[in-house]
C-alpha cells in the first residue's frame, strides 16, 4: 500500500475548526501583537474576561471572533475552548418556570459569560431598556414563540 497517497489526503483536511467558543480568561502572551492592529483597541474590557466568544477561522492567519456587535481578529493563541452556547446573543427567549402565567418574561440576550461555578454558560436578558443582573442557565429558558392569540390575527387570508 503506498502511504503517500493517504498522506498526501489528509493534507487538504483544515488545521483549524471551523468555528469554535472561546474565552480569555487570561491575557494569553505578553504584548498585543496577536490582536490585529485595527482591532486592538475592541478587545479593552473583552480580553482577558468570562466572555464567550465565537471564533472562526478565516483563509487568512486570523482567526475572526465575535461577541455580539464586536468583531475583531485575532491570531492563533492560547484560550479555553468552550461548548457552544444553546443561545445566542440577541436571540429572544423566555423564562421556563413563569410562576404568573399572565405575565410572560422575556428578554433578549445581551450577554453570555461563562460560569466556573456551574461549568456553563450564564445568559443576561435585556427588558426594554432595563438590562438584567441576573444570569440564567440554558436550563431557565426556552425559545420565545408569540402567543397562539397572535398567530392567529396575523394570519393573511386570500
Amino acid at each position: 500500500m503506498d502511504d503517500s497517497n493517504s498522506i498526501q489526503h489528509s493534507e487538504t483536511f483544515p488545521v483549524k475548526p471551523p468555528v469554535s467558543w472561546v474565552m480569555f480568561p487570561h491575557w494569553p502572551e505578553d504584548g498585543d501583537d496577536w490582536i490585529h492592529p485595527e482591532d486592538r483597541h475592541k478587545a479593552e474590557g473583552l480580553i482577558p474576561s468570562d466572555v464567550i466568544f465565537r471564533r472562526e477561522a478565516t483563509n487568512d492567519d486570523w482567526y475572526e471572533l465575535s461577541y455580539g456587535d464586536v468583531t475583531l481578529r485575532a491570531r492563533p493563541v492560547m484560550v479555553e475552548e468552550l461548548p457552544e452556547p444553546k443561545y445566542k446573543m440577541g436571540e429572544i427567549v423566555e423564562l421556563a418556570n413563569q410562576v404568573d402565567g399572565d405575565k410572560m418574561s422575556t428578554g433578549r440576550i445581551y450577554a453570555i459569560r461563562w460560569s466556573d461555578y456551574h461549568r456553563e454558560p450564564h445568559y443576561y436578558l435585556i427588558r426594554g431598556d432595563l438590562k438584567s443582573q441576573n444570569a440564567y442557565l440554558a436550563k431557565d429558558l426556552k425559545p420565545y414563540e408569540p402567543p397562539k392569540e397572535f398567530h392567529a390575527m396575523h394570519t393573511y387570508e386570500d
